[in-house]
C-alpha cells in the first residue's frame, strides 16, 4: 500500500512558527520522516494558501484547499497519475495519514504505528492515551450528573491512518472529528499507544511549553 499524506492547517495558527519553524512545516517534516510517505498535501483554506505555499517552499508539498471539488480523489490518486488519466489509475486501497499542523512535536514513530494498523487490516487507526484527570459529566446548569468511568477513556491525537477507500469527505478539515463521525457510523478505529509529545499547540501556555521542548529544556 502506498501512503500518502495530509497536514491540516485549519488556521493562520498554523504558521505560527517554534523556535523560528512554523508549525506546519514541522508537520510535514514529521510526516516524511516515517513510514514511507510518497508524497504530502497540506490542506488549508485558499485565504491562508500563499503564506502556507511561502514557508513551505523547497518542500514535497502540494498545498490544496480542503474544499476544493475532488480533494479526496487527488489525494487517494495513484503516485504519477495526471488528472487525465482514466479513474481507475487511482489506487484506492492506499493509505491516507491525516495529521493536525497544531501538533508540531508528534514523533515518527506514530506515523510507523498507525500506518501498521491500518496495514495490518484495520479500517482507521488514531494514537490514544489514557485519560489521567477526573472527568465530571454536567448539566446545562454547570451542576454535576455523574463521573464517567475514565479506564475506559482515551485522548485523541494525530497523525491517524485510513484506508483510502473509506476516507470520510470531511477528513481534510478535522481529522478527530471525521474519526468520530467515522465510528459512530459503524466503520472500524483502532487505537494505538499515543504519545505526550503529540499535545495540541491553541494557546499561550501551549506555546510556551513547545518553545522549551524545540529548545531541549524540556523532554517528553
Amino acid at each position: 500500500m502506498h501512503v500518502i499524506a495530509v497536514v491540516v492547517a485549519g488556521s493562520a495558527h498554523a504558521l505560527t512558527p517554534v523556535a523560528g519553524v512554523p508549525m506546519v512545516v514541522r508537520g510535514v517534516r514529521t510526516l516524511l520522516a516515517g513510514a514511507g510517505v510518497e508524497r504530502v498535501v497540506v490542506a488549508t483554506a485558499n485565504v491562508l494558501r500563499p503564506e502556507v505555499e511561502r514557508v513551505c517552499v523547497g518542500a514535497p508539498v502540494d498545498v490544496r484547499s480542503p474544499s476544493a471539488h475532488g480533494i479526496g480523489a487527488h489525494i487517494v490518486q495513484r503516485p504519477g497519475a495526471t488528472r487525465g488519466d482514466d479513474p481507475g489509475t487511482s489506487s484506492r486501497d492506499g493509505i491516507v495519514l491525516l495529521h493536525d499542523a497544531h501538533r508540531p512535536f508528534a514523533p515518527a514513530e506514530l506515523v510507523a504505528a498507525v500506518v501498521a494498523a491500518v496495514r495490518a487490516g484495520h479500517g482507521m487507526a488514531v494514537p490514544a492515551l489514557p485519560l489521567t484527570d477526573t472527568v465530571k459529566s454536567v448539566d446545562d446548569r454547570g451542576a454535576f450528573t455523574g463521573t464517567p468511568d475514565r479506564a475506559a477513556l482515551r485522548v485523541l491525537q494525530t497523525p491517524i491512518a485510513v484506508r483510502a477507500g473509506v476516507l470520510p469527505a470531511d477528513a481534510c478539515t478535522d481529522p478527530l472529528a471525521a474519526v468520530r463521525r467515522y465510528a459512530a457510523a459503524g466503520g472500524e478505529v483502532r487505537t494505538v499507544t499515543g504519545h505526550p509529545a503529540a499535545f495540541a499547540v491553541r494557546s499561550a501556555w501551549d506555546l510556551e511549553l513547545a518553545e522549551l521542548i524545540a529548545h531541549g529544556k524540556i523532554r517528553l
